[in-house]
């Protein structure tokens, strides 16, 4: 468990109450973990063992039984987007994440649901498949990734250094907290997704990113993501093996792939992995 960094309101008459329930390799707590951080928010880490989730998490998140959850002052709160956005709402005295105009604040939206909607899913098909079908989702990943590079080229963020301005914002978070896994998938898989000369500025945005102090912070190391990430494709290559082997009910006598040590079971990769 995470120690609570120290509150940024030193004047504050009681320490904040914010307790986020995580898992390690989750790109969506990462986007939590990271809001706060950059707000100077201190909090409160629970780590979940999503193969055999707390009481607690349960309890807090009983629709969809996922993390993160932020629980602030006893009250919880589902789903990273919408805690990022009650972040700001809940503390307005610290770092604003959404920009102050109202055109502005609807773009950053859109873009966000567009990464979650399109360019997240996308990556996560490269992730779990092979041969045509692999080429198809990387076709979409770069079709995706061009819709991004104009938009920094010659759209709502021409001239900025994040999508934020200036300074990480928003959509930099939701965006930025998954994209790491790029370069991760293509160790992996062993296919290109960002060419630095197809998609220059979103590089360079990424390059960026990644370097800023409360990132390094937050993203887990290179080393442990690749080790994940090796076992999970293979458990997801071996199940989709196993699905295209027939329709019908699999024979008894079938031979099963097991899953590796360093992946979860199927139930609960939609949790943590191939997210973005």
């Amino acid at each position: 468990m995470e120690k609570a960094a120290e509150n940024v309101d030193a004047g504050a008459a009681a320490p904040l109450q914010l307790k986020l329930f995580g898992s390690w390799a989750s790109s969506y707590t990462h986007r939590v973990q990271l809001a706060m951080r950059l707000k100077g928010l201190g909090f409160e880490y629970a780590e979940e063992d999503l193969r055999n989730k707390s009481d607690a998490l349960l309890r807090h998140n009983p629709v969809y039984n996922k993390v993160p959850v932020l629980v602030h002052d006893g009250r919880s709160l589902a789903e990273s987007v919408i805690i990022l956005q009650y972040l700001d709402d809940a503390f307005p005295a610290t770092r604003q994440l959404l920009p102050a105009d109202a055109f502005d604040r609807a773009v950053a939206r859109f873009w966000c649901h567009f990464g979650d909607d399109k360019l997240g899913p996308a990556v996560g098909a490269v992730f779990a498949s092979t041969g045509e079908e692999q080429e198809a989702a990387v076709h979409q990943v770069h079709e995706n990734l061009a819709l991004l590079e104009a938009e920094l080229r010659e759209g709502a963020f021409k001239g900025r250094r994040f999508f934020g301005g200036d300074e990480v914002g928003f959509l930099d978070v939701v965006l930025g907290c998954g994209s790491y896994w790029l370069a991760v998938f293509e160790e992996v898989t062993g296919v290109q997704l960002v060419d630095a000369e197809a998609f220059p500025l979103f590089h360079a945005w990424l390059r960026d990113f990644e370097g800023q102090d409360e990132v390094r912070e937050t993203i887990p190391s290179i080393d442990r993501l690749l080790e994940y990430a090796r076992g999970l494709r293979q458990m997801l290559v071996a199940m989709a093996a196993g699905a295209g082997a027939g329709s019908g009910a699999a024979s008894a006598d079938a031979p099963t792939a097991a899953p590796p040590a360093a992946a979860p079971p199927a139930a609960t990769t939609a949790d943590i992995a191939v997210d973005i």
